[in-house]
Formats: C-alpha cells, structure tokens, sequence
C-alpha cells in the first residue's frame, strides 16, 4: 500500500510510471465533473472508474481484493475511512476472477482517513474496506483507477 497526495511532487514522481500517469492525468483534468461510470485513461491501458456514493458504518462494510489489478484511489470530494489489511491474514470468502473481485472477512488492521486529494495504491495483497463513514454518513467522490500488474 502506498499512501501519498496529489501535491507531494517528489513522492509521486518515484512511482511506478503507471501510477505516476493516475496522478498526473487527476491533476490535469476536473475529474469532479465526470459522471459516475467507467472511462478509459486516453493513450493508456488504463481504466477508471468514477463513484459517487455515501460512504457507510462499518457492519455495511466489505474486505475486498484484487488478483490481476492493482487500485490507484483518489479522493476528489469527501472523506472516508478505508479500513486495511494483508491477505494472510485474513480469510478468503468469495473469488470471482472474471471481475478481479476476492471478498474477505477477518479483523481490521489499522484504517487511514482519505479527504480530498489524498492517493491510496493498494496492490493485490492489500485487503481493503473503502467507504466508511468518519462521524456520519456523507456523500463523497472518487476516482479508481486500476491498472493491470502485468504492465507495472
């Protein structure tokens, strides 16, 4: 997992290259007036989608990991708490390949707080909750872009 910001210049240009352009394209781009709905990044192999939700308690929540993509999460309006943890040690429930979708159950390890501009990078082995309410229930925004770890 990696944890970074759309101004920390100097971390996200030691990137990978794929992650890197995620960031850079954000940047560019008012990714605040897309739809909801799953985009390709021009000039790239990359995909994204843009989610508008409410973020919700924990007892709604979901473990969730990826097998073949790796998640570039970038807030753009909101906050959230996603709750995290490694693969082993947490138990596998549901694995559907053909949506690079594993469903988990198991205890949180620790949750980082994620408000506008902030990045999380969670690679195949980063178990993930996203979308948990901070104080209450809110409407936030957010960009996903997933990038196959055969291009990394």
């Amino acid at each position: 997992m990696i944890f970074t910001n759309l101004k920390d210049e100097l971390q996200n240009k030691s990137l990978s290259k794929k992650i890197y352009e995620c960031i850079k394209f954000t940047g560019e781009n008012d990714l605040k007036k897309y739809e909801p709905g799953k985009y390709e990044v021009p000039g790239t192999e990359i995909k994204m989608n843009i989610d508008n939700y409410n973020t919700k308690s924990e007892d709604k929540g979901m473990w969730e990991s990826h097998l073949k993509y790796l998640d570039v999460q970038i807030m753009l309006e909101g906050q959230e708490y996603i709750a995290v943890n490694n693969i082993h040690n947490l138990e596998e429930e549901e694995r559907h390949v053909e949506n690079d979708f594993l469903k988990h159950k198991g205890p949180e390890l620790f949750r980082v707080l994620l408000k506008a501009g902030d990045v999380l990078v969670f690679y195949p082995e980063d178990v993930h909750m996203p979308g948990l309410q901070v104080e209450k229930s809110e409407n936030v925004k957010k960009v996903v872009f997933k990038i196959d770890v055969n291009l990394l």
